[in-house]
């Protein structure tokens, strides 16, 4: 590792981000890890942190992700259209693009809201409201706007949407694991959530600036300072940012209450686990998100709709998403594809969405 530490500090005094003396005089510590990309840690007790991140040249796509992740927190910075955005996202501070490479100031004094949530509880409805607005104002942005960007985004559904597609993505998603496969198949047998999901592709709208992985992980809950009084969030990891639609962030946001609440759930059964026990949260997200929006009447009714299906399909992304690496599909799994169903079927919109509506209805 230490070669490594070497190279960062190297490329971080490139940058003119340190200096030899910061090094002699504080304490510091680096962290590296591996997903998708590479990303560093360099962290500071009496100087500046850092967050780096770096494609992985084995990785197929990576070079574009970071690339597309970079020019969004670029403009957040330069573009007048991304201002509104500064106060929500961490500042850029360097981008190499022939490594795909670029730096962020690490915000210490902060935990991602997952983790948070798992510590601590539910999280509050303050912070879900800080949620809807952050979505409504990026998908406020013109997509003129956006087209100046220079980024070649796809403008495709999830890969949810396209199971049914030739060629067909069904064996690659089945070969991940034997818990994969008997997901997959699941969701393929049953009818109701064939349908929702044919009908969310059918009327999937690119329209818009999208964050596409919308989850409290995704969230920094940073602390307050002298200031400000409350804690305040901001939004990370852009990197599977699209043009597409927004209902799929909504209904990202709303699944995540369900997703977290089943999580902690000593025992889960998706034919008793009671999703109203997350309304208040989820109102509260829906109504920051809706306060910064025009639409009224049918147009809201229609939208919210079709984001109780996104929540369904999101659902089935997570039962997903758990079953990578094991050999048979997890309760929480199986939980979360009978949940989706709940949402996919006739009768979901009248339990869940007119909800929703009813306190957008007060708040106007």
């Amino acid at each position: 590792m230490e070669p490594i530490a070497r190279n960062i500090i190297q490329t971080l005094e490139g940058q003119n981000l340190i200096s030899r003396t910061d090094i002699v005089n504080g304490s510091t510590v680096f962290l590296m890890g591996r997903q998708r990309n590479r990303f560093f840690v360099f962290k500071q007790l009496h100087g500046r942190s850092f967050f780096i991140k770096q494609a992985h040249e084995g990785e197929a796509g990576t070079f574009e992700s970071v690339t597309t992740e970079a020019k969004i927190y670029q403009a957040v910075a330069t573009k007048p259209a991304f201002a509104h955005l500064c106060s929500v996202m961490p500042r850029l501070l360097h981008f190499d693009p022939t490594t795909a490479s670029m730096t962020l100031e690490l915000i210490t004094d902060a935990e991602d809201l997952g983790t948070k949530s798992r510590r601590i509880g539910q999280i509050t409805p303050t912070q879900a409201a800080q949620m809807g607005v952050i979505a409504a104002h990026y998908h406020d942005i013109p997509r003129s706007e956006i087209a100046d960007l220079g980024i070649a985004f796809e403008e495709k559904p999830h890969w949810i949407f396209r199971l049914n597609e030739e060629p067909s993505p069904l064996s690659s998603l089945k070969g991940r694991s034997k818990a994969s496969a008997e997901i997959i198949d699941m969701i393929m047998a049953q009818p109701d959530l064939g349908k929702c999901l044919e009908r969310s592709k059918k009327n999937w709208n690119s329209q818009c600036l999208i964050h596409a992985d919308f989850k409290w992980e995704n969230f920094l809950c940073v602390s307050p300072n002298e200031n400000n009084e409350d804690e305040t969030l901001k939004i990370l990891d852009w990197e599977r940012a699209d043009i597409g639609d927004p209902a799929w962030d909504v209904g990202c946001g709303l699944a995540a209450f369900v997703i977290h609440r089943a999580m902690k759930a000593p025992v889960i059964d998706g034919e008793t686990f009671d999703m109203r026990q997350s309304f208040a949260e989820m109102r509260a997200f829906w109504d920051g998100y809706i306060s910064k929006g025009t639409m009224t009447g049918q147009d809201l009714e229609t939208f919210c709709a079709k984001s109780i299906d996104m929540m369904a399909a999101r659902l089935l992304v997570a039962a997903y998403e758990h079953c990578y690496g094991v050999d048979s599909a997890p309760p929480l799994a199986i939980a979360l594809v009978q949940l989706a169903k709940m949402l996919s079927g006739s009768q979901a919109y009248d339990v869940y969405g007119k909800i929703l509506l009813q306190t957008s209805r007060r708040a106007a």
